[in-house]
Formats: C-alpha cells, structure tokens, sequence
C-alpha cells in the first residue's frame, strides 16, 4: 500500500471512526496522553517500524475541537540505518510563539519543507514530537492527530463507476475575490466551501486571513488550512491518497475531499486554468469516467462546479502531490 495512516486522539467522538481512510489506517487509534511543561503540551508518536520500509514522505496534522486560538509544532527525531541520529522540525502553524527547536541539529536525509517531511534515505527508527500551545485547558478538548507516510509505489489504474455520487456544495471563484488575492487564495477559497457545505456559515476573507501561514506568508500551506477549519467547527486531516478507491470510498459516505493538483498544459483537459505548480480544488464527486469537482480557479461562480476526465485527474493528484483534506463535523460541541 503507497499510504500508512496513523491516527491518534484525545477525547474522539464515536463518528470521527467513519471519516477515516479505513483501508489505509495503521492499527488501532491511539490515545493521546498530554504532558505539560511551561505552558506547552506535548506529546510523542513513534512511527511503527513497518511503516519506515520505503518511506519518502511525513505529513503530520492536528485538529482540536476549539474556536480559540491554538498552534502547535512538529519534530522528528531519527535515525539513520548506518546509526547516525538527527532531528528536523517543521514550521509552526497556528498560534505557536516558542518551546521546539526550529533549527535542524544536522544536515541531515530528511528534509523539512515547511509542512512536510522528505525523506533521500532509508530511516531505521522515527519519533514524533507533537509540542502544542492553546488558550483552553487541552486535557478537556476533543483531538485529533494525523500522520500521513507516503511510501514508494504505483499508482493503479483508476476504474470508471457504473453509478454515480453527486454532493451539493456551493460554487465561489477565486477569481472574484481581491485581485491582489485572486490568483493566491485557492485553498481557502475551497475550505469555505466545505464549510458552507458542513452549514458553517463563512466569510471567504475570514478563512483567507485565518488560513495565511505567518511564517511563510503562503495561504496553501495544508496544515493551516485544516486550522482554520478546526476553529470555524470541523475536524479534519490530511491523507496522501493512494488510489481513487480510497476517495470514492468517502465520497459515498457524503465527505467531500480538498485536493492537491499539479500540471502542465495539455494534461487535464478543460482545466480551469492552462497549468499550476500547485491547486487546491473540492471533489464532489464522480460520474462514470468523471470527477465532479467544484474548481475555484475558474472565472466566476458558474464556471467553478466542473467535471474531469477521470484518468487525467487521478495522474495531476494522485500521481503528483497525493495529498487531500479530509473535513468532517466535531460531533456535539
């Protein structure tokens, strides 16, 4: 399987179970024990040894179940199969002032690219440092943490459904919004649509400005995203996923995905824009050999529900980034 998914919580509601990517979950969910020290709280995730066979991607990410503000930090500590140690650390997302190292302490196989870890080398040993900062007491807040490893491997050849799942959410361009925003904004722009499908009423430039990853100044940063949806009343994720199965299986459970595209020209037919570096766009859906996606980048709100030739698309996501959010509802606040 190209994916592992780890998942662990704190206080989880019984119907987070059907938003996660079953076929790809690792194990159990595993609880999570918060230790506090200096206002921080941490905690440690050891990736499974299994897990590091082939491994060339981390991708790390929290929800917690509050409208206040919060913020967290990720560090990896490895080693090497020649028994050489290291450690990396990921750009902070959210409200997160200090506490983790934000220096690598040597050049080491894995390289942290502010949201995800990319690994040149084969690790023997992997630990997660998850070190967190929120104004609520965090022991009485509902979490949930993700990991997503990306393993080497190919990509099957997606099979066109003999029915069809169609969800409903409403249509917003980017491209209608400020023009110094217009061409930057297309993840937010999709994160308020998933909202506004969940019925959390949004102001596309709330979620714009909540979703901007200080560090960085980039919107598109993945983790931030989920943030910003997390404080505006859903939970969520992020999955490198690893076959088209795998999204039809929580598109017929009702759960829209956000996905991560890159291409050239010529390599998805109608796209609405000629070719990306990097797109955020929903799926919604699918029909026979189509994927019904609402498209932010279109010119204006009529244009932004679209459908893909199947294959295409599977190639400039799956093929490419892999990466998708999953977004769901707390359960009762």
């Amino acid at each position: 399987m190209p994916t592992t998914l780890l998942i662990a919580a704190h206080r989880p509601h019984t119907h987070w179970q059907r938003a996660i990517a079953r076929a790809v979950l690792h194990g159990d969910i595993a609880a999570v024990s918060w230790q506090q020290v200096k206002g921080q709280f941490h905690w440690q995730q050891a990736i499974p040894a299994e897990t590091l066979v082939e491994l060339y991607e981390i991708l790390p990410c929290l929800s917690l179940q509050t409208h206040g503000e919060w913020g967290y930090q990720c560090t990896l500590e490895y080693e090497t199969e020649d028994g050489l140690a290291y450690r990396s650390t990921l750009a902070p997302i959210g409200t997160f002032s200090a506490g983790a190292d934000r220096a690598e302490t040597a050049v080491g196989p894995v390289r942290a690219d502010t949201d995800i870890w990319r690994i040149d080398a084969p690790l023997s040993r992997a630990i997660i440092r998850w070190h967190v900062q929120c104004a609520a007491p965090l022991d009485e807040i509902s979490a949930l943490l993700s990991v997503s490893l990306r393993h080497r491997g190919q990509l099957p050849t997606p099979a066109p459904a003999d029915n069809s799942v169609e969800l409903v959410l409403p249509t917003r361009s980017q491209m209608q919004l400020r023009a110094e925003l217009a061409n930057r904004v297309c993840s937010p722009t999709s994160v308020s649509m998933v909202l506004e499908f969940y019925r959390k009423k949004n102001d596309v430039y709330d979620i714009i400005a909540e979703a901007q990853h200080q560090p960085s100044g980039l919107y598109g940063v993945w983790p931030a995203n989920i943030h910003a949806a997390a404080r505006r009343g859903l939970m969520g994720y992020l999955l490198h996923f690893p076959d088209w199965q795998t999204a039809r299986d929580l598109l017929d459970k009702g759960l829209p995905i956000i996905a991560s595209v890159r291409y050239e020209e010529g390599e998805l037919k109608d796209g609405a824009i000629a070719r990306t570096r990097g797109h955020l766009l929903v799926v919604r859906g699918y029909r026979g050999d189509q994927v019904l996606v609402n498209d932010p980048a279109a010119k204006s709100d009529t244009e932004v529900a679209r459908a893909y030739d199947l294959r295409e698309f599977c190639e400039v996501w799956l093929a490419r980034s892999a990466v998708g959010y999953v977004l769901f509802t707390q359960g009762e606040d």
